[in-house]
This record gives structure tokens, sequence and C-alpha cells, in this order.
């Protein structure tokens, strides 16, 4: 299997799944990937399929027709995240920034 990397060219593709509150903002998104990564951190390799995804500036958020839009990108490291009712910090491990648009693709 073929190891994957989050480059500073790498395209995510993913389908927002809801909206969560976190201890210092109530607007993160836990998104799952269209294609599993693979994630080689101080565990070991892991697969991850969902993500957690929030704005970075102050005053703009994530919706539709988002353009350009800088985000932090969270890995998430314990499923249990996925049901929780409110943003876990010590269940994702934050990776990296990107440039979020809004896509018509299917």
């Amino acid at each position: 299997m073929r190891r994957q990397n989050l480059t500073s060219k790498r395209r995510l593709k993913q389908s927002f799944l809801t909206r969560i509150s976190g201890k210092d903002r109530d607007d993160y998104w836990i998104a799952e990937l269209a294609k599993p990564l693979r994630w080689v951190s101080e565990g070991g390799e892991r697969a991850v399929t969902h993500i957690v995804v929030a704005a970075r500036w102050q005053g703009t958020e994530i919706g539709h027709g988002m353009k350009g839009l800088p985000v932090g990108i969270a890995y998430v490291t314990e499923g249990s995240l996925l049901v929780d009712s409110s943003l876990d910090f010590k269940k994702c491990a934050y990776v990296a920034i990107g440039i979020a648009d809004e896509s018509q693709e299917e």
C-alpha cells in the first residue's frame, strides 16, 4: 500500500458531516474524506478517514460559495469523536493550514 502524505499541493476531497462546538468556538466541522489518507505518527501508521476543519480568520466561515478560505485541518485520531456532542482536542491532531473552495463535483 502506498503511503500518502499531506503536501503543499495535495487536494483533499471531503463531505462535511456535522458542525461541532469546541471549548474556544462553535464553528468546527467534521468531514469524511472521499479517500482515506495514510498517516505516520508517533503511534505508527494509520488510516485517516475523517478530519476536523475550521476557518482560520475571525469573521469568516465554512459554507456555500466559499473560495480561497484559509482553514485549519486536524486528523480525527479517535473514532468516538464522530458521535460526541462537543469537540475533544485529545481526539484529533492538528496537521496543517489549507485553502478551501466549495466544489460542485459529485
